[in-house]
């Protein structure tokens, strides 16, 4: 897939702090809004050419290679296609986790088969069915795939608004690698952060991969 960049990114405590949060939840929204504008903006072959690319990054880190149980993500809308990764990880054995609304809060179940497993639940995207799948522990998770409408160079994190994954991430150990999946459209200089946000650990474009922890990838 040609050359890939890869930038090692010194860790620092970066906040961006603001004492009106009514202010910083207006600038996400208007962030969310553009950013998501850009990138349903995207031609089909232009958002299939950067999801092969990100997926060939992904899965070529040797933290892909030794893992077991992914938590994964089905896509949405105008984000890049995870089902490469997803039907490549199901290929090789490995376990592949996908999280299913439960009020304020994700449950997460096994799947085996895209096509057979998954029906659209809320917001219409594709989820685990319960009677068909086995609920997944978060022990056992090797890898995180965070989704996010934006991302910045200090590994902040803009979400949806719905808050469900900060919920997840909690309730993982640290340790856990968190991995986000973005079109390099929707990394920004800075995103605005609350103190609750959480940070992912590595950040894969079509142009480059950003690590903000020493691991083994």
């Amino acid at each position: 897939m040609g050359h890939i960049l890869v930038r090692e990114v010194l860790p620092f405590h970066f906040m961006k702090t603001n004492p009106d949060n009514r202010k910083t939840d207006n600038s996400k929204k208007i962030i969310r809004k553009n950013i998501q504008d850009t990138r349903d903006g995207l031609t089909s072959a232009s958002r299939l050419s950067g999801s092969l690319s990100i997926a060939d990054k992904f899965m070529g880190l040797k933290i892909y290679e030794v893992s077991k149980e992914i938590l994964a993500y089905y896509p949405f809308r105008s984000e890049l296609d995870t089902t490469i990764i997803i039907r490549d990880a199901l290929k090789q054995k490995k376990k592949i986790i996908l999280p299913k609304v439960n009020g304020k809060k994700l449950d997460l179940y096994y799947i085996e088969d895209l096509k057979n497993d998954l029906s659209a639940g809320s917001f219409d995207i594709m989820e685990p069915i319960p009677s068909k799948c086995a609920i997944a522990s978060y022990k056992n998770i090797d890898i995180v795939l965070v989704p996010g409408v934006s991302f910045d160079r200090n590994f902040n994190r803009l979400g949806y608004g719905g808050g469900f994954y900060d919920k997840l991430l909690e309730e993982l150990p640290v340790k856990t690698p968190r991995i986000a999946l973005a079109f390099d459209l929707q990394l920004i200089k800075n995103v605005p952060v609350m103190a609750h946000d959480l940070k992912v650990d590595i950040i894969i474009t079509e142009k480059e991969i950003l690590r903000r922890k020493v691991l083994d990838a």
